[in-house]
């Protein structure tokens, strides 16, 4: 019996990839979803051509026609910069999302991004959005009002900006810049940046999230709709 046939009624998630990404980088995660009894669909926007408000408003027809078949609020689960674009998305339609997972989101910014936007062929090569990454931006971001999980990860294999980033970090965003810091719940997890959101550790919390978000099946006693405790888990 898969995990949402046993427990709350199946979702519909809407996946987004990072920047510099496509769509099928979220594709093993979506497996795991669909596996588990809920609908997963993962979407592609120009990350490298649009700032962040214009990859949702890119978006928002095909999320907006998810929400209207699901008859329910969706749930958003963002990689990296794909969290922030989740996060215009949700603050501007507020019966949109059920909740928000971000996975290795610079919520706070991320020093890696004001390294590569100080040259001239960054910004020519990862496009405006790549400014709004920045430490300096991140207070301009909106926040939307539903429940929000951050994953972050831990292990740093991409060597580059080792010296500037706090520990623990995952390559690209630290621990303490992928928290938006406002009371969310989050989870760190041993993985690196690049495939954070295929670690096992990262499935099982989006998972762990659509049964606290997701409503039980008439009937059942229980149920989800609620928010995950503030917590840490050790990297372990």
């Amino acid at each position: 019996m898969t995990d949402a046939a046993a427990g709350g009624t199946p979702a519909t998630v809407v996946l987004l990839h990072g920047l510099g990404r496509t769509r099928r980088s979220m594709a093993r995660l979506a497996a795991h979803l669909d596996a588990a009894g809920h609908r997963a669909a993962c979407l592609g926007y120009p990350s490298r051509r649009l700032d962040l408000a214009a990859c949702a408003d890119h978006l928002y027809p095909a999320v907006a026609a998810l929400r209207h078949r699901a008859g329910v609020p969706l749930v958003l689960v963002g990689h990296s910069m794909g969290g922030l674009v989740a996060r215009h998305l949700a603050a501007a339609q507020p019966d949109l999302a059920a909740g928000l997972v971000t996975i290795g989101t610079p919520h706070r910014g991320s020093e890696a991004a004001d390294r590569v936007s100080a040259f001239r062929l960054g910004r020519a090569l990862f496009g405006p959005a790549l400014l709004e990454l920045r430490p300096a931006a991140a207070a301009t971001i909106p926040m939307p009002a539903c429940p929000l999980l951050a994953v972050a990860g831990t292990r740093a294999l991409i060597p580059f900006f080792h010296t500037r980033l706090a520990t623990p970090h995952d390559g690209l965003v630290s621990v303490a810049r992928a928290r938006p810091g406002l009371g969310e719940a989050w989870i760190a997890v041993p993985g690196d940046h690049t495939r954070l959101m295929d670690h096992p550790g990262t499935v099982a919390a989006v998972l762990a999230a659509l049964a606290a978000w997701t409503p039980p099946r008439p009937g059942d006693a229980g149920g989800g709709g609620g928010r995950l405790a503030p917590r840490a888990v050790s990297p372990g």
